[in-house]
Parts: C-alpha cells; sequence; structure tokens
C-alpha cells in the first residue's frame, strides 16, 4: 500500500463526538421533513384513481365463480 492510501483510509475512520453532534441536532427538522413528504404523498395517493381494464375484471369474475364453486 502507498503512503497515499493509508492516510486516505486513516482519514476516513477518524470519527469523534463533535462530528456526531451536528446530525443529532439535525434530526428534529429531518422528522419534520419526513413529516412533510410523507402528508405530501398521501395527499398525492388520494388522488389516484385506479380503473382496471374489463379483461381484468373479467378474469376476477371468472376466478370468484370458479372458486365459489369449488367451496360448495
Amino acid at each position: 500500500m502507498s503512503n497515499f492510501t493509508q492516510s486516505v483510509l486513516s482519514n476516513l475512520c477518524l470519527v469523534t463526538a463533535s462530528d456526531l453532534t451536528p446530525l443529532s441536532q439535525q434530526q428534529p427538522s429531518l422528522t419534520q421533513e419526513v413529516e412533510e413528504n410523507l402528508e405530501h404523498v398521501r395527499s398525492t395517493l388520494n388522488t389516484v384513481s385506479y380503473s382496471p381494464r374489463k379483461a381484468t375484471l373479467q378474469l376476477i369474475f371468472d376466478y370468484a365463480a370458479n372458486t365459489g364453486e369449488q367451496e360448495l
């Protein structure tokens, strides 16, 4: 290993408590941002409507009819 690689790897592994402190302070704002995004996703999903094709509905009804006959 060259000296350059060793110095890069050793710098990547140095984590101190002061490095982690800002992350813990950002979590409440992150949580608020996540909540806002989730609310946006919920409202968007409420506007989506699904209409199956006629062929899909026919397959569902045929399957239900066949399943109902087998149970009797």
